[in-house]
């Protein structure tokens, strides 16, 4: 019988597994021809329905084997006392984002969004926020655009 504090844990995982083969099972749907270098569009949802199975399978067996690591203690105080600041600065890059993907382009309202939730993780750093935002959207760009050939708004930046 599983322990009653760990029925949570198999619980959740158990709907990660169900949601690692829901998106295995549904990438096979994508048409599609492979691209450039035998990428296709099914590509990276296979990546991540691998990752989300193994993922899941890793906890399932911690689960059952002896509880997930490394969890807080039972402290209800940490929940008690949401951090609103931080709630409301990712929620302004959240809704930031959606507004200025049309316009402004995916690399811009991505470096936005990507700094507003280093904000609310606690970053004080703008400046290299910014830059590692620049660099991991601009690779997130050219990989969908050039290697998969999915079309995302380039907005104020056309050249790329």
């Amino acid at each position: 019988m599983i322990a009653r504090e760990r029925l949570g844990q198999v619980v959740t995982s158990l709907g990660l597994l169900a949601l690692g083969a829901f998106v295995l099972f549904e990438t096979g749907s994508i048409g599609g021809e492979q691209g450039y270098g035998g990428v296709g569009p099914r590509a990276f949802p296979y990546v991540v329905g691998v990752g989300l199975t193994a993922s899941a399978l890793v906890l399932l067996w911690h689960s059952l084997a002896r509880g997930w690591h490394n969890l807080p203690d039972g402290d209800a105080s940490v929940h008690a006392n949401p951090d609103w600041i931080a709630f409301a600065w990712i929620s302004a890059g959240l809704v930031l984002q959606m507004l200025l993907s049309a316009r402004a382009g995916f690399i811009v309202a991505g470096v936005v969004l990507f700094t507003f939730v280093a904000r609310g993780f606690g970053s004080k750093r703008r400046v290299r926020d910014v830059i590692v935002a620049a660099i991991l959207v601009t690779l997130a760009y050219l990989t969908f655009t050039r290697l998969l050939g999915l079309s995302l708004p380039a907005g104020v930046l056309p050249f790329l």
